[in-house]
């Protein structure tokens, strides 16, 4: 039970007094005073129903708002209608949410006032233009004192907000979150989304899972659960955030590491390309905000193994390389890695672009393998072309363009001075060495 201990002032001086309570006595309780008003006698019965009588003669002090038999009669409550415990458990909650625990005399109200009633739930009042409201009931009658408190008299019965429950239970119950609850089951995380919070969850419906083509039978292996963790985890804010809270342009940190941004146009609010539907879903550890597709987390950046400056993979369907125009500065590496790919793939050094046979005397990674780490430090300007030999023909193949592109042309040049020293006599050894072949070729 909540209690405050300032005073609260929730009446004005002015009120609209439909009818006074001329038989209300000062020096009896405020059960006593509820009998003899002649107005109350459904709520007199029901505190009789919910055990409560004694509670309210006790030393209090109370402020009881009590609702008239008209309020009741409106309400279609109908107290035989009451017989389990549960349901007797129900109207005493309704009951004690019209009992505040201390006196209250009209003093200073001020609007938008929120308290803690005896249930335990919070009523909040508004003032206009001399008009008191509790909920969405009018005090019809003030400061109706009794020995142990005070009584204000409402015109409609006061009804307890729902009882919250957590987020995982909230998205259960709407009938369009069963993708939504599977996948948080599938990934271990119901017990999370239960946890203390408070969390913002943006809940993609069932269509929006549909419209994704997430099919959740197939995600069997520890990586798949990681990357539909990864996912879900990507809808879910770590602090309770209402849609007024969300600013055009604003930029959060999701719980699995992401960032998302968010838009707000002429009062619609998007993250990402997902729509918000519904806003502002209660919850007893935070709030859901209700979204038309799910949110597919960026990509992560590749990690670069050590000693690599660039890594070449192999492209979706294995039948390429993943990077095949890559231009790097001379002193770099490139490192060619892939693991246990589909097919088996090399890299192999060709003379130009276009050969399908690999250059005997350049680079070459080897017999081709399904699992390569191969690496090259580029020393020069060149332009390095190669081709996955099994795969050449069907333009496996790529380049890189190591600084200018181009290799420096060779420097040595031959004298041609038929005086150089050494000069005629090599051309005459030519000569005969060639003059007895033919010589020979002919005895034969």
């Amino acid at each position: 039970m909540h209690k405050r201990n300032a005073l609260i002032a929730l009446i004005m001086t002015a009120f609209l007094v439909t009818s006074p309570i001329a038989l209300a006595d000062s020096n009896d309780d405020i059960p006593t005073n509820a009998t003899n008003t002649g107005v109350h006698d459904s709520l007199v019965d029901a505190l009789v129903k919910a055990d409560l009588v004694a509670t309210l003669q006790g030393d209090g002090p109370f402020t009881v708002f009590a609702p008239t038999d008209q309020a009741f009669t409106d309400a279609g409550i109908d107290l035989d209608s009451f017989t389990t415990d549960e349901e007797i458990a129900a109207l005493t909650d309704i009951l004690l949410y019209h009992v505040y625990s201390g006196a209250v005399n009209a003093a200073g109200v001020t609007d938008g006032l929120t308290v803690a009633m005896v249930n335990g739930d919070d009523a909040s009042f508004t003032v206009t233009d001399g008009t008191v409201m509790v909920g969405d009931a009018t005090v019809t009658t003030a400061d109706v004192m009794a020995s142990n408190g005070v009584i204000h008299v409402i015109d409609k019965v006061l009804m307890p907000p729902a009882d919250l429950v957590d987020i995982a239970a909230v998205a259960m119950s709407t009938g369009v979150h069963d993708s939504l609850v599977a996948a948080l089951v599938k990934a271990n995380l119901v017990a999370t989304l239960q946890g203390d919070g408070p969390f913002t969850v943006f809940a993609p419906t069932d269509q929006a899972f549909t419209d994704a083509g997430i099919d959740l039978d197939s995600f069997t292996t520890d990586e798949e659960i990681a990357a539909l963790t990864d996912i879900l985890l990507y809808h879910v804010y770590s602090g309770a955030v209402n849609a007024a809270g969300v600013t055009d342009g604003l930029t959060v940190a999701m719980v699995n590491g992401d960032d998302a941004s968010f838009t707000v146009t002429d009062g619609t609010v998007m993250v990402g390309d997902a729509t918000v539907v519904l806003a502002d879903v209660p919850a007893s550890n935070g709030v859901i905000h209700v979204i038309d597709k799910v949110l597919m987390p960026p990509a992560d950046e590749p990690v670069i193994p050590e000693g690599c400056d660039f890594v070449i993979g192999l492209s979706e369907d294995g039948m390429a390389f993943d990077n095949t125009d890559l231009s790097i500065a001379v002193g770099q590496t490139v490192c060619w890695i892939w693991n246990d790919a589909a097919m088996a793939h090399n890299v192999a050094q060709i003379r130009e672009e276009g050969d399908t046979t690999r250059d005997v005397a350049g680079e070459y990674s080897g017999t081709a393998a399904t699992t390569v780490d191969y690496r090259i430090t580029f020393t020069e300007d060149e332009t390095f072309y190669y081709i996955c030999e099994p795969h050449a023909s069907m333009g496996m193949n790529g380049h890189v363009v190591v600084g200018t592109g181009i290799s420096e042309a060779p420097t040595n040049v031959v004298d041609s001075d038929d005086n150089t020293p050494g000069f005629t006599a090599g051309i005459a050894a030519i000569a005969l060495i060639s003059a007895l072949v033919v010589a020979g070729s002919r005895r034969r």
